[in-house]
């Protein structure tokens, strides 16, 4: 590929990032102007946190009812990990055809989302599957759900956090999805179902973000990347 042909994508594909990190800036500006953040908008005023409760207890549920989120909090199996706790991203399976977990709930995990005291993301991971129950999805089937998600509109201000934030770490999450499933054969290269169940296994993936040194990665000029 030319050097101009490989420009053109690298700017082609810096415009649709730019876009989606667009609207979750005009999302957070709308939050600032209301003096809220997704957490308080998931835990609506409760007074007292009670560990793994679910906020809201119904879930919050976009992309064209394909997608849901709930936020919980409770102490992490990593002692070295400091959050106030984390949200939970799941996208619907069916009609498209998955590995079945121990319920007959029709939904796969796909990210936890971290967050801190400020209610701001700080880290991103995947969890082993008896950690959330649900059906299984590998990572090209878990990606193929955020075509659905773009093509969703929102009308929520919660919820276009929600979409918003995950399109503009769509890349990292692809890679973790892609380091989780690597993660499940190696632990079990014989039957790599049987990490499923182990309790011992609890994060597949992880990575630590800064939103405001992502937003300011996508919004500088590829000339200024590039000297």
């Amino acid at each position: 590929m030319s050097e101009a042909n490989l420009m053109h994508r690298y700017t082609e594909q810096q415009l649709i990032h730019q876009f989606w990190a667009g609207k979750l800036v005009e999302c957070l500006k709308k939050m600032g102007e209301r003096q809220t953040n997704a957490v308080l908008l998931a835990l609506d005023g409760v007074k007292q946190i009670k560990p793994y409760q679910h906020y809201p207890k119904s879930s919050f549920t976009f992309g064209n009812g394909d997608w849901k989120v709930f936020y919980h909090c409770h102490k992490s199996p990593d002692n070295e990990i400091e959050e106030h706790g984390h949200f939970h991203y799941f996208t619907r399976t069916y009609p498209i055809e998955a590995e079945s977990g121990s319920n007959t709930d029709k939904w796969s995990h796909v990210i936890a989302m971290g967050m801190d005291e400020l209610g701001q993301p700080t880290r991103l991971f995947t969890t082993n599957l008896w950690v959330t129950d649900g059906d299984w999805f590998d990572s090209k089937l878990s990606q193929a759900q955020f075509k659905l998600l773009r093509d969703s509109e929102e009308k929520e201000l919660s919820n276009n956090w929600f979409k918003y934030l995950l399109l503009t770490f769509e890349k990292e999450i692809e890679w973790l999805l892609s380091k989780r499933d690597q993660v499940v054969k190696q632990h079990y290269p014989d039957n790599y179902k049987q990490c499923f169940i182990d309790r011992s296994i609890y994060c597949l993936s992880s990575l630590d973000i800064n939103l405001n040194e992502k937003l300011i990665e996508i919004f500088q000029p590829a000339s200024q990347l590039n000297s």
